[in-house]
């Protein structure tokens, strides 16, 4: 399934953001993880931020019983981070 039809899914309320965090890291490409996560409004990013903070394999589980690996997980938990340094450098030179 593609981001987009996704987060059309997420708008028309047929799945939850928590569906939405979840499935993205399941097809995040962790060397490259802009295709996926540069679609994402900020509501989602921020949920996927708290799921990436709390994230513990060992003790997480998932409805379909695949959960994201750490390496998309650690992969998705950098790239927001440094979009925010990007964003925070952007609005400080502004």
């Amino acid at each position: 399934m593609m981001v987009d039809e996704l987060l059309d899914m997420y708008r028309g309320g047929a799945i939850t953001g928590y569906q939405v965090v979840v499935d993205c890291l399941q097809m995040l490409d962790p060397k490259n993880p802009e295709p996926v996560l540069g679609h994402l409004p900020a509501e989602v990013l921020e949920d996927m931020w708290n799921y990436t903070c709390r994230y513990d394999p060992a003790r997480m589980r998932s409805s379909d019983g695949v959960l994201p690996g750490i390496d998309q997980v650690k992969a998705a938990q950098k790239w927001i981070e440094d979009r925010s340094r990007q964003s925070t450098r952007q609005n400080l030179a502004s």
